[in-house]
C-alpha cells in the first residue's frame, strides 16, 4: 500500500527536556514525511509546538537518581500505567522512546505484548552501567536508533537491530545572531567576560548543582573581578526554581530564556552539569568545566554500578579527559573556580581544548538524526 494511504499514529514519549528538544526535532521530520501524522504521547513545550498532542508534560518524568525516583515512585508508577492504557485504547502503528528507559523500558514491555512496534530513540547508557538491561532491550525493541558511533557495534554484537542515525545536536549547533546582539539581547555588559553555569534541567539538578555553581561564581569573581555569569533556565523549570538560589548573591548572575546555543556562544568559558548540554558546548567549542553532584545515597549506589570512567559526552566518546571533570564532593567552589580561572587565563590551553571539541564534532559525522529516526519510525509501520 502507498504511504500516503496509510494512517499514522504514534505515540512518543520522552522523559526530560533534552528529550523533549528531540522530539520536537523528530517531530518536524515525521510531518515533513507524512503531513497528517497523529502523533501523542508525553512531551513538553517544544514537542507541542511541533503538532504534538501531550498527555502527560514531560516535566512529569523529570526526576534523576535513584533516591529522588523512590520519592516519586507513585507518581512515576501512575504515569506509566496510564501509557500502558493508551496503548491498548488508542493503539499507534509505532512506540517511539526517547532516552529515559527506567520508565520507557516497562512501557517497551508492554507494546511487546500488545504487537506494538517499538523503535528506540537516544539509547540508554547500558554500555556505562545496568548492561543487563540489554536482555530487556533485545527482547522488546524492533529498532535501537543509536546517536553515538561506538554504540552501533554495541547493540549489533547483543543480536538487538540497530542504526547509527547520528545526533540530532550537531545540525543545530549555531548562533541565531552575532555574539554583541546576542549579549544586548540578554541585558548583559560588552565590556565583562561572560561565563555560563549551566545547573541542568531537573528539579534535583538544580538542587544539587546550583548551590555549589553559585558558590563558584562568587569565588571566580573575588579571584578575576570584572565578571558576569548567566544562567539558562530549561523550559521544563519554573523561572523561580532558579532565581531563588540567584537573586541574594553579590555575584553577577543573570537567568535567561534564551536560545542555548545563543548562550554558549555569548560565554567565554562554561561550567556546565554533566548531560546533554556538555555536548552542545562541545559542538559549539566553547571552553568549559564539567560537574555532577547527585544526593550522597544516589552517589554510593552509582559508584558501585556505573563502569565507565568519564561523565561528559565529549570525554566518552574520546576515551579521554578533555574537559576536567568534578564529580560529587570533588565538585568544590574551589576545584570549578580554579579550573574556569584557567580556562580564563591559559590561551594555550583553552586552544588545545577547541582543537579537540573539533574532533568530536568530525566523529559524529553529518547525519541528519532526526530525519533517519523519522524514515525509521516508518519503515516498522509499513513492515507491518
Amino acid at each position: 500500500m502507498p504511504a500516503e494511504r496509510l494512517s499514522r499514529r504514534v505515540m512518543i514519549v520522552a522523559g526530560e527536556a533534552s528529550g523533549d528538544l528531540h522530539g520536537a526535532k523528530l517531530l518536524h521530520a515525521l510531518k515533513k514525511l507524512h503531513p497528517d501524522m497523529d502523533c501523542y504521547g508525553i512531551g513538553g513545550e517544544r514537542m507541542r509546538q511541533a503538532g504534538f498532542h501531550s498527555l502527560v508534560d514531560v516535566s512529569e518524568l523529570s526526576v534523576i537518581g535513584l533516591t529522588e525516583a523512590v520519592k516519586h515512585y507513585r507518581r512515576l508508577r501512575k504515569i506509566l500505567n496510564r501509557m500502558k492504557e493508551e496503548l491498548q485504547l488508542n493503539r499507534p502503528e509505532v512506540l517511539v522512546l526517547i532516552d529515559s528507559p527506567d520508565f520507557n523500558l516497562p512501557l517497551a514491555k508492554a507494546a511487546r505484548k500488545l504487537g506494538i512496534k517499538v523503535l528506540y530513540y537516544i539509547s540508554p547508557q547500558i554500555w556505562a552501567w545496568r548492561s543487563s538491561r540489554i536482555r530487556v532491550i533485545k527482547h522488546c525493541v524492533d529498532m535501537m536508533a543509536t546517536v553515538f558511533p561506538f554504540e552501533e557495534s554495541f547493540y549489533r554484537d547483543a543480536g538487538v537491530p540497530v542504526a547509527y542515525v547520528g545526533h540530532p545536536l550537531v545540525e543545530d549547533a549555531h548562533a541565531t545572531a552575532n555574539r554583541a546582539a546576542l549579549i544586548r539581547s540578554m541585558g548583559l555588559d560588552a565590556e565583562k567576560r561572560i561565563v555560563g553555569i549551566f545547573p541542568g534541567s531537573r528539579e534535583s539538578e538544580i538542587e544539587h548543582n546550583l548551590p555549589v555553581l553559585v558558590q563558584s561564581a562568587l569565588a571566580l569573581s573575588k579571584r578575576l573581578g570584572n565578571l558576569q555569569f548567566v544562567v539558562p533556565v530549561a523550559p521544563t523549570l519554573p523561572a523561580h526554581m532558579v532565581e531563588r538560589y540567584i537573586q541574594h548573591t553579590p555575584a553577577d548572575i543573570t537567568a535567561t530564556n534564551s536560545d542555548i546555543y545563543d548562550v554558549i556562544d555569548a560565554c567565554d568559558a562554561v561550567a556546565a552539569t554533566s548531560g546533554t548540554v556538555t555536548l552542545q558546548v562541545t559542538l559549539m567549542q566553547t571552553p568549559m568545566v564539567i560537574l555532577y553532584r547527585v544526593s550522597p545515597l544516589t552517589y554510593l549506589i552509582l559508584k558501585r554500578l556505573v563502569n565507565f570512567s568519564y561523565a561528559g559526552i565529549a570525554n566518552v566518546i574520546a576515551d579521554r579527559e578533555i574537559c576536567r571533570e568534578f564529580i560529587q564532593h570533588e565538585a568544590s567552589p574551589e576545584n570549578i573556580a580554579g579550573e574556569l580561572e584557567r580556562l580564563l587565563s591559559d590561551p594555550a590551553y583553552t586552544d588545545r581544548m577547541k582543537r579537540e571539541m573539533g574532533e568530536i564534532r568530525k566523529i559524529l559525522g553529518e547525519k541528519n538524526g532526526s530525519v533517519e529516526t523519522a524514515r525509521l519510525a516508518l519503515q516498522l509501520i509499513e513492515s507491518g
